[in-house]
């Protein structure tokens, strides 16, 4: 009686044993889980800032299309990493736009003066779009720059026409 009654403590200790081992074990993988959210958190954050960098970068010295890109990576990797703000958003957006705006306009004008009419007709189509997504699209300014290419292509042909029959 007195080995069965050794045996059932024995047993019943070593199953309490592993209960408590179990449940303290339990709360460490919980505080290792919450130490990787932290920093898996940190690193989408450092990557969000990362994207902000690259967007201001690309803003200030390339073109819409790798500003856009930028854009939306830094949406993306802020949105992952909870810092995303909306309105910040729509003001890079239009920044982005009022730069290709700035920047169509002077294409127009440097491919007018290098008599390039196909590219400066791009370079006017690209502003007239991006003006239109800002709001500040004008069909007046439009069709005088409109006016400004054909009077362009008009004197080319003529002044073309003009220097190959030289008698007329």
């Amino acid at each position: 009686m007195a080995g069965s009654l050794y045996r059932f403590i024995t047993i019943t200790t070593a199953l309490l044993s592993v209960l408590l081992l179990v449940s303290v074990a339990n709360p460490q993988d919980e505080t290792k889980k919450n130490l990787d959210q932290k920093a898996k958190q940190r690193l989408l954050k450092r990557e969000a800032a990362n994207a902000l960098y690259r967007f201001k970068l690309r803003l200030e010295k390339e073109g819409f299309y790798s500003g856009r890109v930028a854009l939306n990576v830094w949406r993306s990797t802020a949105i992952d990493a909870g810092t995303f703000d909306e309105d910040q958003y729509k003001e890079f957006k239009t920044q982005l736009y009022e730069k290709s705006v700035n920047d169509s306009l002077k294409c127009f004008e440097e491919f007018i003066l290098e008599e390039n009419f196909y590219d400066a007709n791009v370079c006017l189509q690209t502003w007239r779009m991006h003006s239109k997504e800002l709001g500040t699209y004008d069909q007046a300014e439009y069709e005088a720059h409109k006016k400004t290419l054909a009077e362009a292509r008009t004197a080319k042909t003529s002044g073309s026409k003009a220097t190959e029959n030289p008698k007329e």
